[in-house]
């Protein structure tokens, strides 16, 4: 016997007697497998108040794989916070850099102008830095003693962070690129005005009739504080008009604004000596512990050697002693 059974589409076919039913699998579909993927890293570059200055970066790469960030040199701001993680894997997650900016101080570098480092730097000859492109290593030396460079151009990293192109101005003229964060770098002369500057340089420093520096002259000896009138521009470089009528360099390496004091005596500790050199060579006097020394000025060591530190030394009468205070004291 053959009989026709309807039922619901898909499930059943026509069947003979004896009764046989053929059933068919509904299509179903298979669960799928949930596969991690690498998220990208944006970073941010914004004022101190949330506003963007430069567009954001997306960074990209595999998972698991390396990433590093850097912040950008943006002209008239100094970078005060970084928040998140500047370097790090890329993970399954989104990440986020921030550099936040805050307005800098009225410090330009134009073209032709002069910098000096304020802190460890280095010359190199390309924008984008290397161990391979490194040409010198200046170190961080005291203010009277930091080396200069003057700005020829500019250029950028294949990252983008500005750069300045200089000359060295520390006796070798060799040109290269240096940082152009001014975290490391800044101005030669000051931009703003000062109510007092003490005349910081060892040889001390000469006063002039004329704002170029020309007529007749006045030295001002180390230790000096002079009052100061006004602030004047010179090509591109600046003078400070004193409340007297004459004119000196406002050269950082020269001046500081206030009133600065060295000791005017100190007193031996232990036993030390007297030298011919700030470098502390050529002795030339063995002084007992206890011995008083009337200070005449001050200097540092290492004056022409920026690969090194350098140290601070008293001048006495006939040369030079440690100012370590393990080794002698300040007395009033």
């Amino acid at each position: 016997m053959r009989k026709t059974i309807d039922i619901a589409d898909g499930q059943l076919s026509v069947v003979t007697s004896p009764n046989c039913f053929v059933f068919k699998a509904a299509p179903t579909t298979a669960p799928s497998a949930t596969t991690a993927t690498n998220k990208s890293v944006i970073v941010h570059y914004v004022d101190d108040q949330g506003n963007t200055l430069k567009p954001d970066k997306t960074l990209t790469g595999s998972l698991g794989d390396d990433y590093k960030t850097e912040p950008l040199s943006i002209s008239g701001y100094k970078l005060v916070k970084t928040t998140g993680d500047e370097s790090g894997k890329f993970t399954s997650s989104d990440q986020s850099v921030t550099y936040a900016y805050r307005k800098a101080a009225a410090d330009v570098v134009v073209k032709d102008s002069v910098v000096y480092a304020i802190k460890k730097i280095g010359l190199y000859g390309s924008p984008t830095f290397s161990k391979q492109a490194l040409k010198q290593a200046y170190a961080k030396k005291s203010r009277m003693n930091r080396p200069m460079f003057k700005v020829i151009g500019t250029a950028t990293s294949k990252n983008g962070v500005k750069r300045y192109k200089v000359k060295d101005l520390n006796g070798k003229g060799t040109t290269g690129y240096i940082t152009a964060n001014s975290n490391f770098i800044a101005p030669l002369y000051y931009a703003k005005n000062q109510t007092d500057v003490t005349v910081i340089s060892p040889s001390g420093l000469n006063a002039y009739t004329k704002s170029s520096l020309t007529g007749k002259k006045t030295h001002y000896k180390q230790g000096q504080v002079l009052k100061v009138k006004k602030i004047v521009s010179h090509n591109l470089t600046t003078r400070f008009a004193l409340a007297n009528g004459k004119y000196i360099s406002a050269n950082k390496k020269l001046v500081i604004p206030g009133k600065r004091s060295m000791p005017k005596r100190v007193q031996a500790k232990t036993a030390v000596n007297r030298y011919s050199t700030v470098n502390l060579t050529k002795k030339n006097k063995h002084f007992a512990k206890k011995t008083t020394f009337t200070v005449k000025g001050w200097a540092y060591s290492n004056t022409k050697n920026f690969r090194k530190g350098d140290t601070l030394r008293y001048k006495v009468a006939g040369g030079y002693i440690t100012a370590n205070a393990n080794l002698v004291k300040k007395l009033k």
